[in-house]
């Protein structure tokens, strides 16, 4: 798996998912005790939105 997503045949856009997943993932956790403490609209949509880039970065690089 590691290698289909960093290796030589890994394509731009395997690699772009990837790093979206490991960047957004943690903001996104990081935002749900951010929501959790200070529940209002901005930080719900700015969790909301962070998590829903993490999925699809993970999508993307688990494609085939």
């Amino acid at each position: 798996m590691l290698d289909d997503v960093l290796g030589p045949e890994a394509t731009y856009l395997r690699r772009l998912g990837a790093l979206s997943a490991l960047l957004c993932g943690p903001c996104a956790l990081l935002g749900v005790a951010l929501a959790a403490v200070q529940p209002c609209a901005a930080n719900v949509g700015a969790t909301a939105c962070a998590a829903a880039v993490a999925l699809a970065g993970a999508w993307l690089a688990r494609r085939s």
